[in-house]
């Protein structure tokens, strides 16, 4: 136990940086309660942005969405204004980034359309991110990441990113330890440090990058990063089904030319635990490890991993998490992706009648991009939580959304970061856990819609 303690007091270094004084001794997800339903399981991304990537955190999703970000140019706004200055030459030939987006939505529940306390008031709803928060205006985000990325092209090199968020949706994010301790009645829009880390690239074989501190989780296709994905609200694969963020050290290493001449990385470590950070729910670590790359021109494939003790207090029970991420570009246009999740948490790990759990979903993505300004989206899910352990109810779940980003000027060099994102989703179940403070329903209809722009 002694070596893993030490191993992962290296990881968590980086975020003891006075965020300390926020910790407590809450629960995975630092024992949030705006949700009954979201157990510390809750997560919001998926795949990280390791510091190797040669984009902004965002505008790099974990299986890059159609039209999610415009190709005019790679600078975000604040990058390009500055650009030409003498600041702006220094950041850029360095690799620093100083990015950031902005994000507001509107999220109305059909079934219950009331607003505030009483028995009709918010009915707390599955979709999520905006979570209670139904039927009103929300900030979901304001994001800003200072970064310095690494420079592939050198022998050795360095690079941090220090994320932070504020909202709505960061109320989800916090990890334990680190600004979990919140009050009775938590306010609707909170602050969170969502990645803090630093980076070394060695000069082992093709190169090695190595990274510690705090990251957003492996697992997943949809991230917390709005700019990532294709809709407003989020799968229950992703919010239910897998962690949030990671604290801990990760190697980062390029296969080259591995499957028909492509190229394909693999990215493992050891860490604190879904949603662990400057404390250890149960005083150990786990594993996780993802896999990806092309395995022809136009089709491409994720593969992750994560295993070990999660729940609080019991370090023997080990979870055992698989996804796989396929994904083929049909053309130019048309983009079909898949997310299959499969999460095993034996004995009394993960509920209190002292029964296994385990919870698995798939989640079919279409995307088809008409042009620049407008690419419809398709999702159809299917999960299922065996031993209610994660959504708090023992039930099949249904879900189909459909939607559109529109990026109204799409080739203007400060506005083409503009998108607009109306949906409508449908979801059913086979108990009636929709709404249930007020009419317990078995299906849910809602309508939203956000605006995000970067910077």
């Amino acid at each position: 136990m002694s070596l893993k303690r030490l191993a992962s007091a290296a990881a968590v270094a980086v975020l003891a940086f006075g965020s300390y004084a926020f910790a407590d001794d809450g629960q995975l997800n630092g024992g949030q309660s705006a949700q009954p339903s979201q157990i510390a399981l809750s997560s919001p991304v998926a795949s990280p942005v390791m510091l190797d990537d040669t984009t902004a955190p965002s505008t790099a999703p974990a299986v890059a969405a159609p039209a999610s970000a415009p190709s005019l140019t790679t600078s975000t706004p604040l990058m390009y204004l500055i650009g030409n200055t003498g600041v702006g030459t220094w950041l850029s030939n360095n690799k620093f980034n100083i990015t950031g987006f902005v994000e507001g939505g509107y999220f109305y529940d059909t079934n219950n359309p009331n607003l505030g306390s009483g028995p009709k008031g918010d009915a707390p709803t599955y979709v999520t991110f905006p979570g209670a928060y139904s039927n009103r205006f929300l900030l979901d985000q304001l994001d800003l990441t200072l970064e310095k990325t690494v420079d592939t092209t050198k022998k050795w090199d360095w690079g941090f990113l220090f994320e932070n968020g504020y909202g709505t949706d960061d109320s989800y994010t916090h990890s334990h330890g680190l600004l979990d301790n919140r009050p009775p009645n938590d306010p609707q829009n909170q602050y969170d440090i969502l990645q803090a880390n630093v980076s070394l690239l060695v000069p082992l074989g093709s190169g090695l990058t190595i990274t510690a501190g705090k990251f957003v989780a492996l697992l997943g296709n949809e991230v917390i990063n709005p700019t990532g994905n294709a809709f407003f609200t989020h799968s229950y694969n992703f919010f239910y089904g897998i962690p949030a963020t990671n604290t801990g050290i990760m190697g980062l290493y390029t296969l080259s030319k591995l499957i028909n001449g492509n190229d394909w990385t693999i990215n493992g470590g050891i860490t604190e635990g879904w949603n662990q950070s400057l404390r250890n729910n149960n005083g150990d670590i786990d594993f996780l490890a993802e896999m990806k790359g092309n395995i022809t021109s136009n089709v491409s494939l994720t593969l992750n991993i994560e295993e070990g003790p999660e729940a609080t207090n019991n370090s023997s029970d080990y979870w055992t998490a698989i996804e796989a991420i396929p994904s083929w570009t049909v053309s130019d246009q048309l983009t079909i992706t898949g997310d299959f999740l499969y999460v095993d948490a034996p004995g009394d790990s993960a509920t209190t009648t002292g029964s296994a759990a385990q919870w698995y979903g798939a989640v079919g993505y279409v995307a088809y991009k008409i042009n620049g300004m407008f690419t419809p989206n398709l999702r159809i899910e299917w999960y299922r939580d065996q031993g209610a352990a994660t959504t708090g109810n023992q039930a099949n779940y249904g879900e189909l959304t459909v939607g559109v980003q529109i990026h109204p000027l799409p080739n203007d060099p400060i506005f083409q970061w503009l998108q607009i994102r109306p949906e409508i989703r449908g979801d059913c179940a086979d108990r009636p856990v929709f709404d249930t403070s007020y009419k317990p329903e078995y299906s849910e209809l809602t309508a939203a819609f956000d605006v995000i722009m970067q910077f």
